[in-house]
């Protein structure tokens, strides 16, 4: 059974991989480059350590990818990006941020600003990434991972509190004075992104 349609699921791109497919492997980390690139971008704040880790994760995948036989293939995969991002900033450094040194901007802000079509809107765009990112930062390193894991890699939240070892309630607390800080500290402009999401949500879906 695929998930939609001819459409090969995680765990069957992994079994053909182990067959001797390769291609397989590679639409595998094309489907969790960008969310999985991403966290780890605004977790560690440079793309070198993210990188580092984003090759390590796929490393550890083919290494294990006979231990994996059930479950949801996703949460496995962030389970073990975690662990080597947690294990990486302790030997870095203490604390986490969500400042880019390289300069090349906060890929959290980008994925969640839309793609703008012509320069005002771009120049937009990118203060509202620049915002988002910001905000984001100042959340302390439980919350901020709490909030990224949540909008960056599709995990439920029961699924994240597994993860994280938390009861789910702590995972749901976590979550919510996240986003009360988030609506603090941007105001409108916060409210009109969740509505703007709210509204795309909703797209052909029946009233």
């Amino acid at each position: 059974m695929t998930a939609s349609g001819d459409r090969p699921t995680d765990a069957q791109l992994l079994r053909d991989y182990e067959r001797g497919n390769v291609q397989a492997f590679d639409e595998l980390v094309a489907r969790y480059k960008g969310a999985l690139h991403g966290y780890l971008r605004s977790m560690t704040g440079n793309t070198a350590d993210a990188e580092d880790i984003f090759q390590e994760t796929w490393l550890r995948v083919i290494r294990n990818s006979r231990s994996f036989r059930s479950g949801a293939f996703n949460a496995w995969l962030w389970c073990i990006a975690r662990n080597l991002l947690i294990d990486r900033l302790r030997r870095l450094r203490p604390t986490v941020s969500l400042n880019d040194e390289s300069g090349e901007g906060s890929a959290l802000g980008d994925s969640l600003a839309a793609t703008a079509p012509d320069p005002a809107t771009q120049m937009a765009t990118e203060d509202l990434a620049r915002l988002i990112a910001a905000a984001v930062a100042e959340l302390p390193p439980d919350l901020r991972d709490m909030f990224l894991l949540r909008t960056q890699t599709g995990l439920s939240f029961a699924e994240i509190a597994k993860m994280r070892k938390v009861p789910l309630n702590t995972a749901l607390g976590r979550m919510h004075y996240a986003m009360q800080h988030m609506r603090r500290k941007l105001g409108p402009v916060w409210a009109t992104r969740q509505a703007e999401n709210d509204l795309d949500g909703n797209k052909g879906k029946k009233p």
